[in-house]
């Protein structure tokens, strides 16, 4: 059995994530460790008001994830590939023990830092479901000007897409996706354009911290959803994690790949199970489930019987 765990982005936290995997001493245990290395206490970044502002979101999601590989780890369930989406690529590389808990926040502050204090207002992204790509292209070159872009940021399956610009434009191609009988075109719960070249100065800053830190082998191997495929290279996996946030997600693509490597079971990590949804549109015979709509009794059972 070839075994995948993925790793959510921004828009996928929830208010009390945090709170709602605090079940027993080992995640409890891996928020001190968190709060200790943080300096502050990590359930601050639970409530809603507090993943208004970029970083906590980004933080919180990662410590999240950090717990759910720890349950997981718990029944004897270890990941043979990681793959996050966005901020999900750094719990994917602490998963992996590419870095250190303590290395990979640090980075992730940082990264969030950099990312809000570039678009504090007036930016976003949105999702459209239900329409082909040479619909949503010839949406996005109606709205665009060239100190206002608009570019598509994420290739989910063969019909969602997220694009990211100013929320002006955004809201204009959502009410034409809308009357091009899109299924759903609306923002997200996200306030930065990522995954363009927006944000390519901030992934140059983050890439000038990432090259001092020092990385290990990745013990699960390392999948780049920016460049569908699979990263070894200490120096590819830095520049894939400082830079992802400027490079457009090629989930459906990422997701195909892995699919032909012969992945069983793909479990994401909380919150929320978007990406588990995503996978099986390209993983058919792929069991695909996460922890928040699964139990741990009934994921440890599917992991023996495909085992």
């Amino acid at each position: 059995m070839s075994l995948l765990f993925t790793f959510p982005g921004q828009g996928a936290q929830k208010p009390n994530m945090l709170r709602k995997l605090n079940v027993n001493a080992l995640t409890q245990g891996v928020f001190e460790q968190a709060s200790d290395m943080l300096g502050y206490n990590v359930f601050d970044l639970d409530s809603q008001s507090a993943q208004k502002n970029n970083k906590n979101v980004q933080v919180g999601l990662t410590v999240c994830a950090v717990a759910c590989v720890e349950l997981l780890a718990s029944e004897g369930i270890q990941a043979d590939y990681v793959l996050g989406l966005s901020i999900g690529a750094f719990p994917a590389a602490i998963a992996s023990k590419i870095m250190s808990f303590e290395q990979g926040l640090k980075l992730v502050s940082l990264r969030g830092k950099l990312m809000s204090e570039a678009y504090p207002t007036g930016y976003a992204m949105a999702a459209i479901i239900g329409l082909p790509l040479h619909k949503i292209q010839v949406l996005i070159h109606s709205v665009n000007q060239t100190h206002l872009p608009v570019y598509l940021a994420n290739i989910n399956t063969e019909y969602q897409y997220i694009i990211s610009g100013p929320i002006s434009s955004l809201e204009i191609i959502c009410q034409q996706a809308r009357l091009l009988q899109a299924s759903s075109a609306k923002l997200m719960n996200v306030n930065v354009p990522s995954h363009c070249l927006l944000l390519e100065e901030q992934a140059q800053s983050l890439y000038q911290e990432i090259q001092t830190a020092t990385f290990a082998p990745p013990q699960s191997t390392f999948v780049s959803a920016n460049a569908a495929r699979v990263i070894f290279k200490e120096d590819f996996i830095k520049k894939d994690l400082a830079f992802n946030m400027a490079q457009q997600v090629k989930w459906w693509e990422t997701a195909a790949m892995l699919n032909q490597r012969g992945v069983s079971m793909a479990i994401e990590m909380a919150p929320g199970s978007v990406l588990s949804k995503l996978c099986a549109v390209s993983m058919p015979s792929t069991q695909c489930l996460s922890i928040e709509t699964s139990s741990l009794n009934s994921i440890r059972v599917l992991a023996d019987r495909l085992s």
